[in-house]
């Protein structure tokens, strides 16, 4: 072999090894950040594996423990009905939904603390939603709450959307489950008494992290929306009533505001539904200020009245506390009267 073909053979055997290494580097990496189907938890069964899951119909990844058969069918087809809803606006979305009895086999500890309990609990980042079915009457519309959270999450390519636009948004779904068409505009009405210049702080915080709440006791809590908390904000936008606007904006003829939730079009949006509710429940759209002096004067009558009842009141008590008067001596006046003369 000649010294040209022999460097040329050593050249191309360090290339070959160069190419294998680089190959074996490569599979490493792909091994290494690749999860294995037990660290990723695709289903309730991977998760929680003490707990025996039944699968459920459903698009989503959806799973009971402990349910009986009549009740999980009834919640399948509540959650079914949410999730072609949420779909008709976001898309089509990932998410696993563990529906547990808590008096099954699923081990809750992992999720609490001290003497709190779990009831709903939503992990958006990972899809998963927990519901506990002690509560049957709140597991669909639970359920709608914190999917449409997570379609909200993945349509927004895991940047998440801003709030409290995302949880007036679940909150439409949340309702649209209890069938609280009719009942949340008149509450929005009522709410609505002091005009429009009531107003939200749209984009104050960013939808983000987990959920937990209790769904049997109003309007889900713990929202970790960096720092914004929606139930503290000036109308409580989490609250079921403001799926009237949701509603308002569809009415509209546009679901834009929806999927590209803008802080100006949300604000101009409220303005505009305020406004509605004031003409409907005044008859005008500029809210009437005659109605203070009216209530002023009411008011001062009452009190003068409560004050006179309750100095009438006393005073009958000072009598009636007052102990009787003994009856005179028998010939006592006649006595004085007698030394008198």
């Amino acid at each position: 072999m000649t010294d040209a073909t022999s460097t040329e053979f050593r050249s191309l055997e360090r290339v070959s090894r160069a190419i294998c290494l680089m190959l074996l580097i490569a599979l490493f990496i792909v091994a290494s950040a690749a999860p294995s189907q037990a660290e990723a938890g695709t289903t309730c069964a991977d998760r929680f594996p003490e707990a025996e899951w039944t699968q459920l119909s459903s698009t989503l990844d959806l799973y009971a423990t402990g349910v009986p058969t009549g009740h999980a069918e009834r919640f399948a087809t509540e959650i079914n009905s949410s999730v072609t809803q949420i779909e008709s606006q976001f898309g089509q979305f990932q998410a696993t939904v563990c529906l547990f009895d808590p008096n099954s086999d699923f081990d809750q500890s992992r999720f609490t603390s001290g003497s709190g309990r779990l009831h709903a609990m939503l992990l958006t980042e990972d899809g998963l939603l927990l519901i506990s079915t002690e509560s049957v009457g709140h597991v669909g519309s639970a359920a709608a709450f914190g999917v449409a959270h997570i379609a909200m999450w993945q349509y927004s390519d895991g940047s998440g959307f801003l709030e409290p636009q995302a949880s007036t948004i679940a909150q439409y779904f949340r309702s649209e489950a209890r069938d609280r068409a009719i009942l949340d505009h008149a509450e929005a009405k009522s709410t609505n008494f002091f005009g429009p210049e009531v107003t939200t702080k749209w984009g104050a915080g960013t939808q983000r992290g987990q959920i937990s709440w209790d769904p049997s006791r109003g309007r889900p809590r713990g929202f970790d929306t960096g720092g914004y908390d929606p139930v503290a904000s000036a109308s409580a936008a989490s609250s079921t009533h403001m799926s009237d606007l949701v509603r308002f904006g569809l009415a509209q003829g546009s679901d834009e505001f929806i999927t590209e939730p803008d802080n100006a079009a949300w604000a101009d949006l409220e303005a505009r539904w305020r406004s509605a509710l004031t003409i409907e429940l005044m008859g005008t759209e500029e809210p009437t200020t005659d109605w203070k002096g009216g209530v002023s004067i009411a008011a001062v009558s009452v009190l003068v009245a409560v004050i006179f009842v309750v100095l009438g009141y006393l005073s009958k008590r000072r009598k009636g506390n007052r102990p009787p008067t003994a009856e005179p001596i028998p010939g006592f006046f006649e006595m004085a009267e007698a030394r008198n003369d």
